[in-house]
């Protein structure tokens, strides 16, 4: 359990030293994986399309009205 809340702080830590387009990027790219996973467990109608759609809204979203930018320089 140890080594998985250090896994975690480091991520943090480099999240939080991400500008707040890198973020955004960051957080489109994992949104777009995790839809496309999900998509494959459950159904294959317009996956792709689903999970880029999903990436660039959240990218968008993220840049456009973030809180990230709080956090990070």
């Amino acid at each position: 359990m140890g080594s998985v809340k250090r896994l975690y702080e480091r991520t943090d830590a480099w999240l939080r030293g991400l500008s707040r387009r890198r973020y955004a990027a960051v957080l489109g790219l994992v949104t777009g994986i995790g839809v496309l996973a999900t998509g494959f467990l459950l159904s294959r109608d317009l996956l792709l399309v689903q999970a880029v759609t999903m990436a660039l809204v959240m990218f968008g979203l993220e840049c456009a009205f973030g809180r990230w930018g709080e956090y990070a320089s």
